[in-house]
């Protein structure tokens, strides 16, 4: 009985995870897209000023995610992901009192503080409740929970939720709720593996901050595994961001060029496991590379091609590289001297 609650329990945590990248990376921050013709239209904003207002939150990244690495590791998964959840929701929430670009920009960088820290605590959870067979699995999981919150904002927010409830500012005072909760949930429930939970690595205690830093700044494969981010999440943000706008300018319809962001994040929820699964079998590193190249050849064509053949290429595109963010997680985890106890910090230096 005692060797099968600690198994229940790290799925409870698990599916409390999944929830946080579903709510807090996935339909807070997603929603936004979707958006921002309303949000353009009411805040009198020039297609500069809206990209200026999108490149805000993942600007936030560059200033938390390894702060929010280093927290994860001293203070532990539990603490920081309550006051992560917590404080998403306040600033998701702020997101809705904007009145011109300053305040919208603002908000959008406090939001995105939480939103890029997401990713770089999250991960640290199923190291340390997960044997290190389990880990592209359960990372694979997390990334499709991100794709149904994607979806789900990208879907519904502009067309079904808006209208439904009154604007882009209830939406967003909406969405504020389900992440308080998971923070409460985290604050009451959560807790850090025991001793006996975790058989294939001894306990460790906390690092401090400052020996922490020093182990992963050395760390040759943790450095390129940043550059590479560096380009793979700048032309996906860049492309979600402008993508809507883009095809709304060609003549599409609300819907339709609000559904091609949906399309992404419906493939990607489709093909995260099995390439994750494909990857486990035959080389993850040519999986990556292949994914990376997809990537850049699909963005080149989108100018070249309309209509259908828009749909065709973005759907490929997302299809070759869903599991990029759990196979590259793995891959630092398993780097020789990071393991579980300097995870945080080293998916913090990749992220930022």
């Amino acid at each position: 009985m005692i060797e099968n609650r600690p198994s229940r329990y790290r799925w409870y945590l698990l599916a409390l995870t999944i929830l946080i990248y579903s709510v807090i990376t996935g339909l807070d921050r997603m929603c936004m897209p979707v958006l921002f013709k309303e949000i353009s239209e009411d805040l009198n904003l020039s297609l500069v000023a809206i990209g200026g207002v999108w490149g805000a939150d993942p600007l936030a990244g560059v200033f938390i995610d390894l702060p929010g690495g280093l927290l994860a590791d001293r203070f532990g998964v539990k603490r920081t992901l309550t006051v992560l959840c917590i404080l998403a929701a306040v600033f998701g929430a702020l997101r809705g009192f904007s009145v011109n670009f300053l305040t919208m920009a603002a908000t959008m960088f406090l939001f995105g503080l939480m939103a890029a820290a997401t990713p770089s605590v999250v991960p640290k959870m199923t190291a340390e409740w997960f044997s290190s067979k389990q880990l592209g699995m359960v990372n694979a999981f997390i990334n499709v929970g991100w794709s149904v919150g994607s979806m789900t904002a990208t879907t519904l927010s502009a067309t079904v939720i808006s209208p439904a409830i009154g604007g882009w500012r209830n939406v967003m005072f909406l969405y504020a709720v389900p992440a308080m909760i998971l923070g409460l949930l985290w604050l009451v429930t959560g807790r850090e593996p025991a001793r006996l939970e975790i058989k294939d690595r001894p306990p460790v205690s906390a690092p401090l901050f400052r020996q922490s830093l020093a182990h992963v700044l050395h760390m040759k494969e943790v450095w390129i595994i940043g550059l590479i981010n560096l380009t793979n999440w700048g032309a996906n943000m860049g492309v979600v961001g402008y993508l809507p706008l883009y095809l709304r300018d060609l003549g599409w319809s609300a819907a339709a060029a609000d559904n091609t962001i949906t399309v992404i994040g419906g493939i990607a929820m489709i093909g995260a496991i099995p390439m994750v699964l494909i990857a486990e079998r035959t080389s993850r590193r040519a999986v990556l590379a292949l994914s990376l190249v997809s990537l850049a050849v699909t963005i080149a064509l989108v100018p070249l091609v309309s209509g259908a053949a828009i749909y065709v290429l973005i759907t490929f595109g997302a299809l070759m590289r869903s599991g990029t963010t759990a196979l590259f997680t793995v891959m630092i985890f398993e780097t020789k001297g990071v393991g579980s106890t300097y995870g945080g910090t080293a998916i913090g230096l990749t992220n930022t």
